[in-house]
């Protein structure tokens, strides 16, 4: 699946990270986090990056239970629509099969899941990626984070009667209790929250119908309107800042196999280069006249390894080098009229 996640996933993580002592804006670069993207709900980062982000802070500042600490400053509403779908269901079962439903919007790294035995049933959490880094600190944060969507849905006075989780223990045994309220247990078969089945009927209090029917009726067709060209286009924008503007994860982050992908826009006369180069060269017009980015720094943030490449790229688009296409459409922008 894609190695993707929006940015809103990151927010509140800087400043905790710099309330207890530690470095955000370096620790950010070591994971590979862009600066300028916190909180940014239409921004992507890949979710390995935040995953990074969290394990490396971890580990600088000695803090085992950090991504129980961050979810204890973020919530469900990082997740914008996905959010204003739960909260305003008719029932706490509605809510949650809401968020499972449409989790993949947020991130096609990570699954949830929610099977009933009788009495009790049980919320899961899965990152899907095979090779992660520090997979254990976002099990914590993504469970603390899912308490918190389950006192939204039922009420403040949730407790879970027993919480799991795939890896060892990291923290002592109170610092779980304390958090969850309830046994937890490690080495287990699921990341999950056990919970009464009678907790499903409740209904949500406050809800309105017409926020719940427009959250449904964007997620439901985010970009259902758009060709699979423009939708590729859309996400390719997206990722080239972060180098990630390949086939693969772009066929991953639509749910696809990359040669289906590769398929279809063959069907409409194009293919993913051809995508990615006319995003690059939109991209080119758009910065090469802003004054306060060098030529390295735009090409970096073209996906560019070497400026050498760039410049190769602007003679085939434009018939110049950077810099003379710059000093053009400089000279092509509007000037102030003097008062």
């Amino acid at each position: 699946m894609g190695d993707l996640v929006r940015a809103s996933g990151l927010i509140n993580i800087p400043e905790l990270i710099g309330q207890h002592g530690g470095d955000a804006e370096e620790l950010m670069a070591w994971a590979g986090v862009p600066a300028g993207v916190v909180g940014d709900y239409n921004r992507f980062i890949t979710y390995s990056s935040l995953t990074a982000l969290v394990g490396r802070a971890s580990e600088v500042l000695g803090i085992t239970d950090l991504g129980l600490r961050v979810a204890r400053v973020q919530s469900l509403e990082m997740m914008g629509p996905i959010a204003v779908l739960a909260r305003n269901a008719d029932t706490v079962e509605a809510g949650l099969l809401g968020v499972i439903k449409y989790l993949h919007t947020y991130s096609p790294a990570i699954r949830a899941d929610m099977f009933t035995t009788g009495r009790t049933s049980t919320f899961t959490f899965t990152i899907t990626l095979a090779r992660l880094s520090y997979r254990a600190h976002l099990h914590e944060l993504a469970l603390g984070v899912i308490l918190g969507m389950f006192e939204m849905l039922a009420g403040r006075r949730f407790r879970p009667e027993r919480v799991t989780f795939q890896h060892r223990r990291m923290s002592d045994t109170d610092v779980y209790l304390d958090y969850f309220g309830a046994p937890t247990s490690f080495g287990e078969e699921f990341n999950s929250l056990t919970f009464p089945t009678s907790v499903l009927r409740q209904r949500i209090e406050g809800g309105d119908d017409q926020a719940h029917a427009l959250a449904q009726r964007f997620l439901g067709g985010q970009h259902r309107h758009l060709d699979i060209d423009e939708h590729v286009h859309e996400l390719v924008e997206k990722l080239i800042p972060l180098g990630r503007a390949d086939l693969s994860t772009v066929a991953g982050a639509l749910m696809t196999h990359p040669r289906t992908l590769q398929r279809r826009l063959r069907e409409l006369g194009t293919s993913f280069e051809q995508l990615v180069d006319d995003s690059r060269r939109e991209t080119a017009i758009d910065l090469l006249p802003r004054v306060d980015l060098s030529v390295a720094e735009i090409a970096q943030q073209l996906g560019y390894s070497e400026q050498s490449t760039f410049t190769r790229s602007c003679k085939r688009w434009f018939g110049c080098t950077p810099k003379a296409q710059r000093a053009a459409l400089r000279a092509l922008a509007p000037r102030a009229e003097p008062l």
